[in-house]
């Protein structure tokens, strides 16, 4: 949703004291300028925008400065730069530069954000949080991987994807997302924040009221390089964006959790922990897995609290817990919200399930794609599984090739029958990649193509077996090359199961 409308370049910096410093300098003929927009692309740059030229892993945007002015592009910031007539953020990065423009420009925030972030869990929390909020009677959104998510007025979900199906928005959808879902009345927020993106500054004009720290596990060290870089990404949502006396809720049970607290406890906010520890602020007493649903037992300031939530995955109970102690650090009634989490469902391609109405088996679908997460989703089944389990998943291409290895010996270590398929393979070789998954799992079947695996797998199932379809969850595409497919694990898994109970029906 587009904005169209304008401001006097003066009035934009106003409000900002690190765009206020940056352009101390410039001459009144530019603070007295329209601005109708800011890019970083130098293709989008219309009359009177200003033009970010950021240095990508691709492409270097100071080699589009003078697309951009021919374009219309009135003031033009760099890196560095001798020319007179571009402006220099010299030590400041362009990429923070940019998002303060962004968020100055594009001023109108729901009153209420909270920033998620972890290796696992951010999407079912974020949901988790905007379905306890709109169960308070507020309205509510959640942003992230699944897109914007909103409750309309017949109380019916209302999905908007984002444009490069990125878990934190890129700066120009994020921040004019912000202002559309103000002017919409939303006054509560959940927000996944990635390690890119807070290593890439997207965030840092978000006025974030609380966060909430999920976990951390190997994952995306093809672009932090070691886990403390991966760490240190999460870490700045906590240190160096949220505002003070922000609400935090940390899961305690996690090492790095752990670390954060004793790293931010001397820091002016309001910090819940939660987890299994003994220390924990809100303590998760016990979970007991069911066929389907969870016994939950919390204690909060020494009160006992019974839930039964309809999902499985003891990882789905974290999930919940993380949601009601951030609501709970906002001030909202322990009551209401521990009375809420029993109506909590979860989020689309996390531990979704769809029943064989034949043989009784279960087929779930899950975004597992790191090795702590297929861990988690497999244990979770083995305690309900009373017949066999098979595993189906890949590894993405151009991504983390550690991890494959180790995915597969999880996978043959907590499984009956292991079948690797593809999974995005991008650029990568899809042969190079599933040989690097083969060599954590030898004896696993080897099925290329996605939809002939389900097929296969699914054909396998006897009584009360389990199939986990890990990997993709919610997408609806697979990329092979630089080409981008439909292609939907739980439509697949649905319509061969469809064709199995009607070709039965025959006989």
């Amino acid at each position: 949703m587009e904005q169209t409308y304008n401001m006097l370049f003066r009035s934009l910096i106003s409000r900002n004291k690190i765009l206020l410093e940056l352009f101390k300098n410039i001459p009144d003929k530019l603070l007295n300028h329209n601005v109708n927009g800011i890019s970083e692309n130098s293709k989008k740059v219309k009359e009177d925008y200003i033009f970010v030229a950021i240095k990508g892993e691709k492409f270097d945007g100071s080699d589009y400065i003078l697309e951009a002015k021919k374009n219309g592009a009135f003031l033009i910031v760099a890196n560095k730069s001798e020319n007179k007539d571009i402006i220099s953020t010299n030590k400041l990065s362009t990429r923070l530069i940019y998002t303060e423009l962004l968020a100055s420009f594009y001023q109108k925030q729901p009153k209420e954000i909270i920033g998620i972030t972890g290796t696992n869990g951010k999407t079912s929390t974020v949901e988790f949080c905007r379905q306890l909020w709109v169960q308070a009677g507020w309205k509510a959104a959640s942003m992230g991987t699944l897109g914007i998510k909103i409750e309309n007025v017949l109380n019916k979900s209302l999905i908007r994807s984002s444009k490069y199906n990125l878990t934190t928005f890129n700066p120009d959808d994020l921040y004019n997302e912000l202002y559309s879902l103000e002017n919409e009345s939303i006054s509560h927020l959940a927000l996944e924040a990635s390690s890119h993106g807070l290593d890439q500054f997207r965030l840092d004009g978000v006025k974030f009221s609380g966060a909430i720290f999920t976990n951390l596990s190997h994952d995306h060290l093809d672009y932090h390089k070691n886990i403390e870089n991966y760490y240190y990404s999460k870490k700045r949502l906590f240190t160096e964006i949220l505002q003070n006396n922000s609400a935090i809720a940390i899961n305690i049970d996690d090492v790095f959790g752990k670390r954060l607290i004793n790293e931010i406890k001397n820091k002016n906010h309001i910090i819940y922990t939660y987890g299994q520890s003994l220390d924990a602020d809100i303590k998760i007493n016990s979970i007991k897995q069911n066929n389907q649903n969870i016994d939950l037992i919390l204690e909060y300031k020494n009160q006992i609290y019974n839930s039964t939530i309809g999902m499985i995955g003891k990882f789905q109970a974290y999930n919940v817990v993380a949601a009601a102690s951030i609501c709970i650090a906002l001030g909202i009634d322990p009551n209401l919200i521990f009375k809420s989490i029993s109506y909590l469902k979860p989020a689309r391609g996390r531990m979704e399930m769809i029943s064989v109405t034949h043989n009784k088996s279960m087929v779930v679908i899950d975004y597992a794609h790191t090795p702590e997460a297929l861990n988690y989703v497999l244990k979770s089944i083995r305690e309900i599984a009373k017949g066999k389990i098979i595993t189906l998943f890949g590894c993405g291409g151009d991504r983390d090739k550690e991890k494959r290895k180790s995915m597969g010996e999880l996978a043959k270590e907590n499984s009956d029958l292991v079948i690797v398929t593809d999974d995005n393979p991008r650029t990568e070789s899809p042969v190079n990649i599933r040989k690097d998954i083969l060599k954590g799992c030898p004896n696993a079947k080897e099925v290329a193509d996605r939809n002939k695996a389900i097929h296969y797998a699914i054909s396998k199932l006897k009584k009360n077996d389990f199939l986990l379809i890990a990997g993709k969850g919610h997408e609806t595409s697979q990329t092979i090359g630089i080409e981008t497919l439909p292609f939907d694990d739980y439509t697949v898994a649905k319509e061969t199961i469809k064709n199995i109970e009607k070709v039965r029906e025959t006989f």
